[in-house]
């Protein structure tokens, strides 16, 4: 069962300000993503997503947004590399991804958590597509990229500020790059 009732959470604030259906549509997208995740790199019977530490997830990211909004009275709508970030961060200091059936030397196991975080970002980023999500792409320099952005993730101190710091030079990138025209509304629907 993917769907999570958060009313058992010591949560009515949450609730009631982006309402029970949002907080529940944020829990099953990233459950279906992390379930999808999970298939593709063939870890089922290996790995589960353990669903109270998820919820906890969800949670810890609407209790930052509820705090960023109480400073910041004027904003409507959180931005897309905010969301992006601060969902990022609550995933790598929660850790859902759980490995329940280790068989095998592969290191790659204990960074899950990691590995996860660094698609759920990477699609993000490769949302309008230029030639090929970034981790289809031949280029050395994304290539880069993605496995400095992974050795980041694992290795380095990080918080949901300089995530969102990274995602956001990485869409300023793009912007400078394009001198014939201000590509800034382009970059990504969810802000539109």
């Amino acid at each position: 069962m993917k769907n999570m009732s958060f009313k058992n959470y010591k949560c009515d604030n949450i609730i009631s300000e982006f309402g029970e259906d949002k907080v529940e549509e944020r829990y099953s997208k990233l459950f279906d993503e992390m379930t999808k995740f999970l298939e593709v790199n063939e870890l089922n019977g290996k790995a589960v997503i353990n669903k109270e530490i998820l919820a906890n997830v969800v949670i810890d990211y609407f209790c930052d947004i509820l705090r960023l909004k109480s400073f910041h009275v004027d904003i409507k709508k959180t931005n897309s590399q905010k969301v992006i970030a601060y969902t990022s961060y609550w995933l790598l200091y929660r850790k859902p991804i759980q490995i329940i059936n280790n068989d095998s030397d592969d290191k790659r196991y204990v960074t899950l958590n990691e590995r996860f975080v660094l698609q759920y970002i990477l699609d993000y980023l490769s949302e309008r597509e230029r030639g090929g999500h970034i981790l289809s792409r031949e280029s050395e320099g994304l290539k880069n990229f993605s496995g400095l952005m992974l050795y980041y993730l694992v290795y380095r101190s990080h918080d949901a500020q300089s995530l969102e710091m990274i995602i956001t030079s990485f869409l300023a990138g793009q912007i400078y790059e394009r001198t014939d025209t201000d590509i800034s509304k382009e970059l990504h629907p969810f802000d539109n």
